[in-house]
């Protein structure tokens, strides 16, 4: 499921740089599916020697060697293809060294609480990372900043659309401080939002970056079945559902971008 999550993350990426008429876009893909990869995988090692001993985190410490060679090989293969551009501007490095920052801080615990434990701020982390990686990378470092901004805020709502239903997930496991969504409205009200997040990401799409993608169904199907998706979302849905499916279909919104 590591690797379903990078896949669409790569997919997403490579789409949006494609779209944007970004010649490096396959290198941009792979770094994000690498980054993704690394990051991901690392995180749950991390984790997992913590007391949190979910299903998942026990079948990642039973795997550990595993997952550790292959968040490894992945470090290394991001790492590669961003040697592979043409150019890397001073501002992204920047904004990856901001991203991976956040990445780290959100499992590193200092004085005992880590930035995934602040309230209200988890999944605002989440958004943040995706969107500095998956769009706000690409685009400056091409120098392409035209749209940037409503490409960012439209992606930026997409993603916390797409995080709502782990945090619903998560209800089990999260402590009450952390003050999510769904800790905070509920899950029925949790899924409104993520719907509502799933339309103005659509419509801001359409109106202030890509108007032809009217013209493709792809991009219609891809909203339709995250909100499907969303629907059916509940409390004691399986990390096959989550990572398998909400993650997974990200991949058909970044593969409607190539379709148009």
């Amino acid at each position: 499921m590591n690797i379903i999550v990078a896949l669409s993350t790569g997919v997403l990426s490579g789409g949006y740089a494609y779209s944007n008429a970004i010649d490096s876009w396959l290198i941009y893909g792979f770094f994000s599916f690498f980054s993704t990869l690394a990051v991901y995988n690392g995180q749950r090692l991390f984790k997992a020697k913590s007391f949190e001993q979910t299903p998942w985190l026990k079948w990642v410490d039973k795997n550990r060697a595993g997952l550790l060679i292959l968040s490894v090989t992945s470090g290394i293969g991001a790492c590669v293809t961003l040697l592979l551009l043409p150019k890397i501007e001073p501002v992204t490095i920047v904004l990856l060294g901001c991203s991976g920052l956040i990445s780290t801080l959100y499992v590193l615990k200092i004085q005992g609480m880590n930035m995934r434990q602040i309230p209200h701020l988890k999944i605002h982390l989440i958004a943040i990372s995706w969107v500095a990686v998956v769009i706000a990378f690409p685009a400056v470092n091409e120098s392409k900043e035209e749209a940037l901004v409503w490409s960012a805020v439209a992606h930026y709502m997409y993603v916390l659309a797409v995080t709502i239903p782990f945090d619903i997930r998560d209800l089990k496991y999260d402590i009450p401080e952390q003050r999510t969504i769904p800790q905070v409205v509920g899950v029925r009200v949790s899924k409104f939002i993520s719907i509502v997040l799933l339309l103005c990401f659509a419509m801001t799409i359409l109106y202030f970056v890509e108007p032809f993608l009217l013209l493709n169904p792809w991009f219609f199907i891809s909203i339709f079945v995250q909100i499907v998706l969303v629907l059916f979302m509940n409390e004691k849905r399986s990390d096959i559902y989550c990572a398998g499916m909400i993650d997974g279909s990200i991949a058909l919104l970044g593969f409607s971008y190539f379709l148009y």
